[in-house]
């Protein structure tokens, strides 16, 4: 009886570690309060909407949703995301990781490169004409309008805050001194 109970909370215990581990997305939502104006860019865009555009058909192929809607069987998470592209927010969206740009890469928050979008924008791609990154960026821009508001008045530029993170945290600093 013992061992029955012993093994039922380990397999509970298991479970509820898998599960806490398996949705480090938070949603699109999440990013609203402190991106607004890159989450009405977001939303505004064909990413938005990726998994829409599927017939009821593509909606069931696995072959379609690797890119129309790629976290939605790990991650709960339908269409092309914020965090598709920028990783799971679990860790890095509270303020004050987020004011530490080295703490948010840190600790999760991914720059999109090209070879991530090729992933799906490729000559694979049933539907797409050929892929131009720069202009695909443009397109999609949804970070200039943000970095303008936190620019200074004095047109210089906005300075990064750094180090915010380390000092609350002081292991993340230890952490990040030793991946250099």
């Amino acid at each position: 009886m013992r061992t029955l109970v012993l093994r039922a909370a380990l397999a509970l215990s298991a479970t509820w570690a898998q599960a806490a581990l398996a949705y480090d997305f938070l949603g699109s939502e999440s990013c609203q309060s402190c991106h607004p104006d890159a989450f009405a860019a977001w939303q505004a865009s064909a990413h938005a909407r990726a998994r829409d555009v599927l017939s009821p058909q593509q909606q069931k192929d696995a072959r379609c949703l690797s890119c129309h809607s790629p976290n939605e069987a790990d991650q709960r998470t339908a269409q092309v995301a914020c965090e598709t592209c920028h990783g799971g927010g679990q860790y890095y969206s509270a303020r004050f990781v987020m004011k530490d740009p080295e703490l948010a890469r840190l600790v999760g928050l991914v720059d999109p490169v090209e070879k991530a979008c090729r992933s799906c924008h490729d000559d694979s791609s049933p539907s797409l004409k050929p892929f131009d990154f720069a202009a695909a960026l443009k397109a999609m821009d949804h970070w200039t309008v943000e970095r303008a508001k936190r620019a200074p008045k004095d047109g210089k530029g906005a300075k990064p805050r750094t180090g915010e993170g380390k000092r609350r945290f002081p292991a993340f600093a230890r952490l990040a001194a030793a991946r250099r």
